[in-house]
């Protein structure tokens, strides 16, 4: 088959792509190593995180650091805490707390995640937003809940997002996940010694997955801004052409009416399959404006 120059053209373009493409393979690098929250397809469904942080927070459970955590977590949110709120604890009211009878919660009357520690009258709660955003004053609306149903409690709301989005009540405290990245990298080079093999593996995953998935300026963002930078038609032309389901479909089609030697097919595309029975294929060629066999009918 005769080459256009525009076809000459495509065929360097995806060349220069596949040869010698650095970032190509370190992101394939990355992408081909294995990590749990990735094989699960955890990467950005927010129950998964917010589930996550539940047991990470939760002094009970099988992590084995107390309220170690859930303490460093909240000195954190008070740090980033309104200064015009002088009755939410602060980060030394926070550190002085013992913590370790919180409760924990998850989807608490539709809050993300809630804590709430009787002994020293506080609750917490985090509203978790990974692709999303707040909708129908949540902030407010979970705010006023909990301040209704704890009305003697002290109490600090964080507002947690990908990248540090302002929350549209001034009461919760903007943090992102490359705060939480940077909570659980210095949990485990603080008390790593304490935790169990799974743990540590199993909190080292999830630091990974964030960074490289989920942070603003991750990894795999800069790579693709790099390789669409440098590739950026290479890319359109796959993009156009990748498989997909109706590529799928078509390809059947044509291949059920190949296999029929009373239909002919003619000049096919994903969205148009055209053929007729070879009993009607005597009429002269002489279509003009769509199919390239100028055929007069077509199904």
């Amino acid at each position: 088959m005769t080459q256009t120059p525009e076809s000459k053209g495509l065929r360097t373009t995806l060349e220069q792509f596949v040869y010698d493409n650095p970032e190509i393979e370190r992101l394939e690098a990355i992408l081909d190593d294995f990590n749990p929250f990735v094989a699960l397809r955890w990467t950005r469904q927010e129950l998964r995180h917010s589930a996550f942080l539940r047991w990470l927070l939760d002094p009970t459970e099988t992590h084995g650091l107390g309220p170690y955590f859930l303490r460093a977590f909240w000195k954190r949110v008070a740090h980033l805490s309104p200064l015009s709120r002088p009755q939410a604890p602060t980060v030394v009211d926070v550190d002085s707390w013992d913590l370790s009878n919180a409760t924990v919660m998850q989807e608490w009357h539709g809050i993300d995640v809630l804590v709430r520690d009787d002994t020293n009258q506080f609750v917490g709660v985090i509203e978790n937003k990974v692709d999303t955003l707040e909708h129908s004053e949540q902030l407010r609306r979970y705010r006023s809940y909990v301040e209704g149903q704890f009305p003697h409690y002290r109490n600090l709301f964080a507002y947690l997002t990908a990248g540090g989005e302002q929350p549209s009540d001034d009461v919760y405290a903007p943090i992102d996940y490359s705060e939480i990245v940077t909570l659980v990298d210095d949990t485990l080079k603080r008390r790593g010694n304490q935790l169990g093999p799974e743990v540590h593996s199993f909190l080292g995953h999830y630091v990974e997955m964030i960074r490289r998935h989920i942070v603003e300026d991750s990894e795999i963002q800069e790579l693709c801004r790099v390789i669409y930078g440098k590739h950026r038609k290479a890319l359109d032309v796959l993009f156009e052409h990748r498989p997909d389901r109706a590529s799928d479909i078509r390809d059947i089609l044509i291949e059920l009416i190949e296999g029929r030697k009373q239909l002919v097919q003619d000049h096919s595309s994903k969205a148009y399959i055209r053929f007729l029975p070879r009993s009607l294929d005597f009429l002269p060629r002489v279509g003009a404006g769509w199919p390239r066999s100028k055929r007069l009918l077509l199904f």
